[in-house]
């Protein structure tokens, strides 16, 4: 049996620390480099909230639950193609809505993927669009609202979501 050092997940490990991973980190995460991380994961535009904003301050209990030193909220859109949402026919707007439900998870885990990757801690905030918290029946099954930290981002305004914009928002924490 080989030593727990000779691993070849330990080994990567050690040899991303020395080398680095391709990433650069910068010296503070500014609003444009993360915009860009996020464009480049996918999303259709991206913006920030800082925790002690208050138009999410009842949210922060909830927040702080999932990822304790949480700071800034990053939220982000991904477009849906319009005539798939305006048809009468619900099979086409339904596969639609799943489409891009996957498109924004898979958007969110790029965008955590990177920042763990320049030592920063994140956390995928949550499924898109459907509650999935069902030991919390008949109580609040959401983890956090994305739609309150999207408007506190400068992402839209709410009751507007899919009528006019037709993007579906996601969320990720940063500590």
């Amino acid at each position: 049996m080989t030593e727990q050092a000779q691993h070849p997940t330990i080994k990567q490990f050690h040899a991303r620390q020395t080398t680095g991973n391709g990433i650069a980190r910068p010296q503070t995460l500014d609003r444009e480099w993360l915009r860009q991380v996020c464009l480049e994961a996918g999303a259709d535009d991206a913006g920030f909230v800082e925790i002690d904003r208050p138009e999410i301050a009842d949210q922060k209990t909830d927040i702080f639950w999932l990822l304790p030193k949480a700071k800034t909220l990053i939220s982000f859109v991904v477009r849906m193609n319009r005539e798939n949402i305006r048809t009468p026919a619900r099979s086409i707007a339904n596969l639609e809505f799943h489409h891009t439900t996957d498109e924004a998870n898979e958007v969110a885990r790029k965008i955590v993927t990177v920042l763990e990757g320049i030592g920063v801690r994140a956390l995928n905030g949550g499924a898109v669009g459907f509650p999935m918290e069902a030991d919390r029946w008949g109580s609040k099954m959401w983890l956090v609202s994305h739609k309150p930290v999207a408007v506190a981002a400068g992402l839209g305004h709410m009751w507007m979501h899919y009528t006019s914009s037709f993007k579906t928002s996601k969320q990720q924490w940063l500590q």
